[in-house]
């Protein structure tokens, strides 16, 4: 529930995290949980989260707030998996599709969903912070969308949102540009 999140958000932040994946989602939005997403965005913690597996354009919450970073799945051929959520809120999409993963049994398994996207991005998020660690939350935001590999309708769409995250674009991009 919202609180449990909530929770689990405030501790990582307390850990020092400054990227958080959710790979997890419902279809019931709560006042208090946008208002969390807000604060620790606002107070400098990019958080990321699946669209959402229903194939169609629901929202998805915690990804469909506006403070967080909404993730679509894409497949190794880099187009949209049919299960992945299309709506207004997806941002960025990510490899979903026959993702190899640590499984509960100690061993690995192959999964697909918006839940194996969410983490690539979160990754490659922290990735490029890592390279820029003075720039803010919005700044390594921006580069991101700024830099995805454009999908689908140009610009900005449903399905991919800006598109495929692509690390080594948005660290070259800071690289020039610095934190701007």
């Amino acid at each position: 529930n919202a609180s449990n999140l909530i929770q689990g958000i405030e501790r990582c932040r307390a850990a020092g995290a400054k990227v958080v994946n959710m790979s997890l989602g419902g279809s019931s939005s709560s006042s208090a949980e946008s208002t969390a997403m807000t604060n620790f965005y606002n107070g400098g913690m990019l958080l990321v989260a699946a669209a959402g597996n229903a194939g169609n354009t629901s929202f998805s919450y915690p990804a469909s707030y506006n403070a967080v970073i909404s993730v679509a799945a894409v497949d190794s051929s880099r187009n949209l998996a049919s299960f992945s959520q299309r709506n207004s809120q997806v941002e960025l999409a990510g490899p979903g599709v026959g993702v190899n993963s640590t499984w509960n049994n100690g061993g690995y398994n192959s999964i697909s969903g918006t839940s194996m996207a969410s983490p690539h991005v979160a990754g490659v998020a922290a990735l490029v912070w890592s390279n820029h660690p003075t720039c803010t939350a919005a700044q390594i935001r921006a580069a991101l969308t700024a830099t995805a590999q454009d999908r689908g309708a140009a610009g900005r769409d449903t399905s991919f949102g800006f598109g495929i995250v692509q690390a080594k674009a948005a660290v070259d991009r800071l690289n020039t540009n610095r934190c701007r």
